[in-house]
């Protein structure tokens, strides 16, 4: 086996808190994550003595930089092999959107190596890794439907979101993650969710359920403060027959919730094609082998 591909899967935040900043310098977080059928692919190959990235992407760093590559030290450092190793990414998750496409690579490229060195690792050992390269990336090796708290390290299944659709709008706006969280001093919260309740409400009801429960994004204020382009998008999203719009993650992206495919075809049609968009529904992995 010298050559493995991988499907990396995109996710939203239905519901993200910052309850604090920890002593490590991270926040506390309490999040809803999900994740959804947009995909970059990763492909792994046993080449060389180093590990090389490939992406056509002109933001994709080829280095050091790209948390595939420090995915891939990481393991092969924690193992003590010396294998060279070549990463394709084919990007299809936009770059600075709040849609975790970096943390899914690196996810992927951890189960990848797994499977390629067929490496009999447990996965809590894989799990601490994963949050060395990021916050989002201990639930990118899971995926589905989760809460997340902690700085991402406590990851609670939920049940599986099924049918009904999220339609995402990428305005083409990068923003900087460490940014957005600078701006927060002075703003935090001490909010929980009513855990047993979203759970039931996701259990019964599926995608009803999701528009039952407050969709909630504390960084949401910070960044529509200073691109408030974003709060039209969100309106527009609302005025088209979307049941609910939010920012994902640090931004930029948009996302809001349609129960059905005629209803995602209406507010696609009432969007018109001057910003990118996606139809996608919920999936329960995050990374899969393609």
């Amino acid at each position: 086996m010298k050559e493995l591909t991988f499907q990396a899967a995109a996710k939203i935040n239905l519901y993200l808190d910052i309850l604090g900043r920890r002593s490590d310098g991270y926040h506390e977080i309490e999040s809803i994550i999900q994740s959804v059928r947009l995909y970059d692919k990763i492909i792994l190959r046993l080449k060389g003595r180093e590990i090389k990235i490939r992406c056509t992407h002109p933001e994709v760093p080829l280095d050091e930089e790209n948390t595939c590559y420090r995915a891939a030290e990481i393991l092969l450092t924690v193992l003590g092999m010396r294998q060279g190793l070549e990463i394709e990414i084919q990007k299809n998750i936009p770059i600075g959107s709040g849609l975790g496409g970096g943390s899914a690579d690196a996810a992927a490229t951890l189960i990848g190596m797994r499977k390629l060195f067929q490496i009999d690792i447990p996965f809590s050992d894989l799990s601490k890794l994963a949050l060395e390269l990021g916050s989002d990336v201990p639930f990118c090796l899971l995926g589905g439907t989760a809460l997340v708290r902690g700085r991402g390290e406590k990851i609670i299944p939920l049940p599986l979101l099924k049918n009904g659709w999220f339609i995402l709008v990428d305005p083409g706006i990068s923003i900087s993650t460490s940014w957005v969280y600078s701006r927060l001093q002075g703003k935090l919260t001490k909010k929980r969710l009513n855990i047993k309740l979203i759970k039931e409400l996701i259990k019964k009801e599926g995608m009803r359920g999701v528009s039952k429960f407050p969709l909630y994004n504390k960084l949401e204020e910070v960044v529509i403060e200073r691109f408030p382009t974003l709060r039209d998008i969100k309106a527009k999203l609302i005025e088209a027959g979307a049941t609910g719009a939010l920012m994902t993650g640090s931004g930029s992206t948009i996302f809001a919730v349609a129960e059905d495919e005629e209803r995602v075809k209406s507010i696609l049609g009432r969007l018109g094609r001057k910003v990118r968009v996606y139809a996608v529904q919920a999936t329960d992995k995050s990374v899969k082998e393609a």
